[in-house]
């Protein structure tokens, strides 16, 4: 089949374009389009107070601080979280490799959760079997009864301050029960998270 000069031109602008588009791919010149596939997708949080006043999570970063985990890990950079009155939730993106903790407010607490019931996470992780880690800790306080829930994961819930190392850090156990068994895990991806208060 013959091509006319008006075809042959037009195939060879477009097989152009195509080998430009594939040369600049990962290139700092490369289009806005081509790297939507880089953008990074967070953990949707839901935060549920079923106790019977009002309360409200404070979600606050720990990298290079309570944990080791420094170089990689991002700050959490959405709003802060609303009051919740009694039967109330809220859900909130929290940003993919955040390393932080998440807490009722209390008049004991302090910045970092301290002298409080703590729920930790360590997310998106360099590990591929376990990139999301989660636990409750009482090491420093028991202050709320709390759950977390993970997407296709364990849940996890502590009630009082004498729970166990089953399910949460004991009260004032430095040791970190030993072997770190109240820590929960799952596989990669954007798992969901669902923190209860007073489950």
């Amino acid at each position: 089949m013959l091509f006319s000069m008006k075809a042959f031109f037009a195939l060879a602008l477009i097989t152009g374009v195509v080998y430009a588009e594939a040369s600049l791919a990962g290139s700092p010149w490369a289009s806005p389009r081509k790297d939507l596939s880089r953008r990074v997708d967070g953990h949707a949080f839901t935060f549920v107070n079923k106790c019977g006043n009002d309360i409200t999570p404070i979600v606050t970063d720990t990298s290079c601080g309570y944990s080791p985990r420094c170089a990689d890990a991002a700050k959490y950079s959405g709003p802060a979280p609303t009051v919740l009155a009694p039967g109330a939730s809220q859900t909130l993106t929290i940003d993919s490799k955040w390393v932080g903790r998440i807490f009722a407010s209390h008049p004991a607490c302090g910045p970092k959760g301290e002298s409080c019931t703590i729920t930790e996470y360590n997310l998106d992780s360099s590990s591929q079997f376990t990139p999301q880690t989660y636990d409750i800790s009482n090491i420093q306080g028991f202050t709320d009864s709390v759950q977390i829930s993970a997407a296709g994961c364990d849940t996890v819930t502590c009630t009082n301050a004498n729970w166990g190392c089953t399910s949460a850090y004991a009260l004032g156990d430095t040791t970190g029960c030993g072997n770190d068994s109240p820590v929960r895990a799952c596989g990669a991806g954007t798992v969901a998270f669902t923190v209860t208060f007073c489950p």
